[in-house]
């Protein structure tokens, strides 16, 4: 069901699941948009005096709202506004009404749903544990899925608004990755990764792999192939996850590297940025975090991290796709061409018409970004 409401209207009002679901369904199709009593139990196949009472329960909720619309007597359409002479035309039958002298009809108007697939967070995934730092989009809970894509946002990002554009969160694009693979788990890891100590905290590099791992291991990832999306300091964690997990010896983070399939960079600085330099510079004013003073361009441990990444993704079996920005931010281009390249034999960086804020955030299902991601996972989960 597309609104988390109903499945609460079902258990706690002893509706029967499908006629709940199947005005649920219509509702959902029908959203921002005035429907009728009649023609909800017309399309649902649900008698109208249990969908009248289904419908009060949804109004209840918020799911709906009721507004009271114009009725065209000759067609019997629903008349929403008025003309520049103030009488209501029927857009058609081209019968115009005085106010005084048509009939209104109460309709119910539909909620809009988060995305596509309905409300953003589902009211349950069973068999998996709600976790603090990683949310589960869609999915999740299926115990056949084939693969796991787990998106992991960069510096002042989080798990929410890093994909997606400002104010537009319908245009979630994980959510739509698993419309086109339905058979997967999509997942977004949330971590406190800021730059300025006045806006929050942060951690060192290697103990936020650690503390990443330890997240992955509880909500069962790794347990069949991972593939990672990642922004800009995304990817130098999970690169350092997938060292630690390889290093550390330890048997229930060993398969989160041995079955981790893929990785898509996105804007990842492998050899730093100029500006965690800049930022640097002005630490004592801005209380620059840790994780900036990590970032600096041609830091030696970012290097030793991407040297050990370079020379044993492949005997790992991880593919690997890399997406470069091209236009600068507020004047500063934050991981240049260079630095977004790991170096790795036969991987060709791909640059893109967007800046480090909007390269993870692409707009609609035909976007470069969003094409090339989705065949990347193609490439992956159906060979």
């Amino acid at each position: 069901m597309y609104y988390r409401e109903s499945a609460i209207i079902v258990s706690n009002k002893n509706f029967v699941e499908e006629d709940v679901a199947a005005i649920d369904e219509y509702l959902h199709a029908n959203q921002g948009q005035p429907v009728r009593l009649g023609r909800i139990s017309d399309f649902t196949g649900v008698k109208q005096a249990l969908t009248d009472s289904i419908l009060d329960c949804f109004l209840s909720a918020g799911v709906v709202t009721q507004a009271s619309l114009a009725l065209c007597l000759k067609c019997d359409s629903l008349i929403e506004e008025t003309d520049s002479d103030g009488q209501f035309d029927c857009d058609i039958c081209d019968t115009k009404y005085h106010p005084d002298h048509v009939p209104y009809e109460t309709v119910y108007v539909p909620r809009p749903t988060q995305f596509e697939c309905g409300d953003e967070i589902p009211l349950a995934h069973a068999g998996v544990p709600d976790v603090d730092g990683i949310e589960k989009i869609i999915g999740c809970s299926d115990e056949d899925r084939v693969a796991d894509i787990v998106f992991v946002h960069g510096l002042d990002g989080d798990a929410k608004s890093t994909w997606h554009p400002k104010d537009r969160p319908e245009e979630f694009w994980p959510k739509w990755i698993g419309e086109v693979f339905p058979n997967v788990g999509v997942w977004s890891l949330g971590y406190k990764a800021n730059s300025i100590g006045w806006i929050g905290t942060s951690m060192p590099l290697t103990d936020r792999a650690t503390n990443v791992l330890s997240l992955l291991e509880t909500v069962g990832i790794g347990e069949r192939p991972v593939i990672f999306v990642t922004h800009s300091l995304g990817g130098l964690v999970v690169k350092q996850a997938l060292r630690h997990a390889c290093d550390f010896g330890n048997p229930d983070w060993a398969p989160i590297a041995q079955n981790t399939k893929g990785i898509a960079f996105l804007a990842t600085p492998h050899s730093g940025s100029d500006l965690a330099n800049y930022l640097k510079y002005l630490g004592t004013l801005l209380k620059a975090t840790v994780t900036v003073d990590e970032l600096k361009a041609h830091d030696a441990s970012l290097r030793q991290l991407n040297l050990w990444f370079r020379n044993n993704c492949a005997g790992m079996g991880i593919r690997v796709d890399v997406l470069f920005e091209t236009q600068s931010t507020c004047g500063v281009t934050v991981v240049d061409p260079t630095s977004s390249d790991p170096g790795i034999a036969g991987v060709i960086p791909i640059p893109v018409d967007a800046d480090h804020i909007s390269i993870c955030k692409p707009t609609s299902k035909s976007h470069p970004v969003f094409a090339r991601v989705r065949l990347f996972i193609a490439k992956i989960i159906d060979r």
